[in-house]
């Protein structure tokens, strides 16, 4: 434990540049996949062992938290493929790491360019379906109970 609060605490003092921030960037994006990925399979294999629990869930992700979530992983998959790209193609070429502040930057901006419009999208359908509940008299924000689910 002493090892991993000894590395957040010099990877947030290191003063890197941009290689140091695509790096950060890079192993977060990667665990926000990761853990998308657990709670996917953890989901499916409800609909399959637990159907009530998987109801539950399938409401629950409805909930605008989890939307906004999505918003988020939707950020790590897109940045994470741009940086990756950006990666392979330095590894192939090891003479235009001399460049790597240059194709950060690039990627970066792929990534905003790429990314805002998709994030202005899921905002605005998340505010719509916010609006459907709350014209038909329910809240979007209250959140399902896993007793009402169960049989």
């Amino acid at each position: 434990m002493s090892t991993l609060i000894l590395t957040i605490r010099e990877s947030a003092r290191y003063r890197g540049r941009s290689g140091h921030l695509s790096w950060i960037a890079h192993r977060l994006s990667g665990l926000a996949i990761l853990s998308f990925l657990l709670i996917h399979v953890w989901d499916t294999a409800n609909a399959n062992f637990f159907p009530d629990v998987y109801r539950w869930s399938v409401e629950l992700f409805k909930h605008p938290l989890f939307t906004l979530g999505e918003i988020g992983l939707v950020a790590a998959v897109i940045y994470h493929a741009f940086n990756g790209i950006r990666i392979t193609i330095l590894d192939f070429k090891p003479e235009w790491w001399k460049y790597q502040n240059r194709s950060a930057i690039i990627a970066w901006t792929l990534f905003l360019v790429v990314f805002v419009p998709i994030g202005i999208l899921m905002v605005n359908g998340m505010f719509h379906f916010c609006a459907e509940l709350t014209g038909e008299g329910s809240s979007c924000w209250t959140l399902p109970q896993l007793s009402d689910y169960l049989q």
